[in-house]
């Protein structure tokens, strides 16, 4: 929920724009159809795009060093610009976007600012001007074909947001390597691996019970195995996950053919989540991190 409260803290904190919350002045606002137009542009850019949140009634600073950060409180006259009115001008967006919501946060009793929340969208939405766009940086650009056909397919396939963690048994020399794949969209992920690079030594000497392999990466050592689903390979429906995990043992140190050289291990972990025909999620992360708490492997949306 939104309110005058919410919207002078981000002032006060001088929270800048971003891919997800972008602030426009009362001027932004207008009956021409440019003032229309760019109004189509930036709302189905946002649904295109990660989703985020849209203002009304910000002005952002105008020096160089300050751009995209919010200045002041820039009311819009509620008589002239309703939210009824924008509602319209955001439903001339095809197809349209469902899921918006558009608050209205009083500032006196003549005005107001608009905040409008904008889900990611399932589809590629037009802007009154027949484009497609998208959000980079702090921008808003027109969408190449392929990324067209990327948004448009992502009805398609699941939406995956995967994480790791390290645990530590509190009661024996040992612990587990856990994966969590969480699906946020509204498509079953049928099939689904993860394909970890694993170093020998998080921290503690923790090595990874086998079947896995031992292989080097110029000269330091890391088990290289793969999670899977168990035998009932139960699929991950909307709005829940899966845990994956192996078994590991603390206080193993692995030794060189001869039994006499530690053998040097890898630093970090390389993971790969795959996912139906969805693009693997990827990333190189600190064996610290893993240790620490559950850090995220990375999201495909």
């Amino acid at each position: 929920m939104w309110n005058l409260d919410r919207i002078e803290q981000l002032i006060r904190d001088s929270v800048e724009e971003s891919l997800s919350i972008e602030y426009k002045s009362a001027g932004a606002l207008g009956k021409s159809d440019t003032k229309k137009t760019e109004i189509t542009k930036d709302v189905s850019a946002f649904a295109n795009s990660s989703g985020g949140v849209l203002i009304y009634g910000i002005a952002e600073f105008q020096e160089r060093d300050k751009r995209h950060s919010p200045e002041k409180v820039d009311p819009i006259n509620r008589q002239e610009y309703s939210k009824e009115w924008l509602e319209q001008i955001v439903q001339s967006i095809q197809p349209r976007i469902d899921g918006i919501v558009i608050e209205p946060v009083n500032i006196d009793n003549a005005s107001v600012c608009y905040v409008v929340t904008i889900p990611q969208s399932y589809t590629a939405h037009q802007a009154r001007d027949h484009v497609y766009y998208r959000r980079h940086n702090f921008n808003v650009l027109p969408m190449e074909d392929y990324e067209v056909r990327d948004v448009m397919n992502r009805r398609k396939r699941p939406r995956i947001r995967a994480s790791i963690f390290a645990s530590r048994s509190n009661t024996s020399a040992g612990g587990a390597i856990l994966v969590k794949l969480d699906n946020i969209g509204v498509v079953l992920a049928k099939d689904y691996m993860v394909d970890l690079q694993l170093p020998i030594d998080l921290g503690g000497h923790i090595s990874v019970e086998k079947p896995v392999f031992l292989e080097d990466r110029e000269g330091k050592y890391f088990w290289s195995f793969r999670l899977g689903p168990n035998a009932l390979r139960m699929p991950i429906f909307p709005d829940s996950h899966v845990m994956l995990r192996r078994k590991f043992a603390t206080l193993v140190t692995v030794r060189s053919r001869d039994g006499a050289i530690t053998r040097p291990s890898t630093d970090a972990a390389i993971v790969a989540v795959y996912v139906d025909e969805m693009p693997p999620i990827t990333a190189t992360i600190g064996a610290h991190e893993i240790i620490r708490d559950w850090t995220e492997i990375g999201s495909h949306t």
